[in-house]
């Protein structure tokens, strides 16, 4: 998930101390997702999300070759 997790994140203006504050993780924890390091936990995912303007599903399907469109609601 690294440039397109982090595409959206910048896209929504969120900072990673912004996502990791709303997420209760630390900073190093958002930034080894946006890097592949990890993968958030499943209890992460629904809020990410949210947050990001992207269905849960697309969380897990987030790849560098993977361009996801903002959802309106």
């Amino acid at each position: 998930m690294p440039d397109t997790l982090k595409s959206l994140r910048i896209q929504n203006g969120y900072t990673q101390a912004d996502i990791a504050k709303l997420l209760h993780v630390t900073i190093p924890t958002v930034s080894s997702w946006e890097r592949s390091n990890s993968s958030p936990l499943p209890k992460y995912v629904p809020k990410l999300a949210d947050i990001l303007g992207v269905k849960p599903k697309e969380i897990f399907l987030l790849t560098n070759n993977t361009k996801l469109v903002k959802n309106t609601k």
